[in-house]
């Protein structure tokens, strides 16, 4: 994996809360600045394909929730793959960072 600027508990954080609300199988990708060690921004964006397809709304808002509890509120943006022809999923399956 490329350095990307999240640290090591700050992805722990991630990837388990994604488990725990979307589902064993869910994948997470950081993309936007974060994704590169050299550049700067602040937000952390994500990319989530979810496990659980259903109530996706209300995963999403319990999932940012815990992500503040764990890393203190900050901004965090979170898009969920609903449909994988988007022009988003390409820019982020080619430049986003799976964790």
């Amino acid at each position: 994996m490329r350095r990307i600027r999240l640290s090591k508990d700050e992805i722990i954080a991630i990837k388990n809360s994604a488990v725990e609300v979307f589902g064993k199988g869910t994948k997470v990708y950081l993309f936007g600045s974060r994704a590169y060690f050299d550049k700067r921004g602040g937000d952390i964006d994500l990319y989530i394909k979810p496990h659980f397809k259903d109530n996706l709304l209300e995963r999403k808002i319990k999932f940012l929730s815990r992500l503040w509890e764990k890393l203190g509120e900050q901004k965090i943006d979170i898009i969920l793959e609903t449909n994988s022809k988007r022009p988003i999923e390409k820019v982020v399956l080619r430049e986003g960072v799976e964790l």
